[in-house]
């Protein structure tokens, strides 16, 4: 249910910006709920709010919080159900990645503080499958932007 009521205020915010009061603090609730599923379905609101002046200073706030939660990811602390081909939740390394692209571009600190957990994820990515390089890549654009 929870994973559902994110998915449609996401649906209200792209179908009329504003009307959905303290958006962000729910989004916030869902990246921290306990079940993956409600993470991984608050990943694009994240992205779209992303990419909107208005919320990204205090998106940048979070980007510790998404490093932790690639990190997590990273070191198979998700449900086997999130695996692809023995790699662990594949879509919500990408989601992450393209989130901080957007939050750490032109801020050499935030940066910084990414590219650490960025290597291991391209090194434990690289296991030669289609969405080990697909995750690569979106590292390497990443580091890029």
């Amino acid at each position: 249910m929870r994973k559902k009521a994110i998915v449609l205020l996401h649906t209200f915010h792209l179908t009329s910006n504003g009307s959905v009061p303290d958006l962000l603090d729910h989004a916030k609730t869902a990246l921290c709920d306990s079940d993956p599923s409600v993470m991984a379905a608050s990943l694009p609101l994240f992205y779209d709010l992303a990419q909107e002046e208005e919320f990204l200073p205090q998106l940048k706030q979070l980007v510790p919080s998404f490093v932790a939660i690639l990190r997590q990811v990273k070191d198979h602390r998700l449900p086997r159900d999130f695996d692809y081909h023995r790699l662990p939740a594949p879509w919500i390394q990408i989601q992450i990645l393209k989130i901080l692209a957007i939050l750490c571009k032109d801020d050499r600190a935030m940066s910084e503080a990414t590219y650490e957990t960025l290597k291991e994820v391209m090194t434990r990515a690289d296991i030669g499958i289609n969405m080990g390089h697909a995750i690569v890549y979106e590292c390497v654009t990443t580091i890029t932007s």
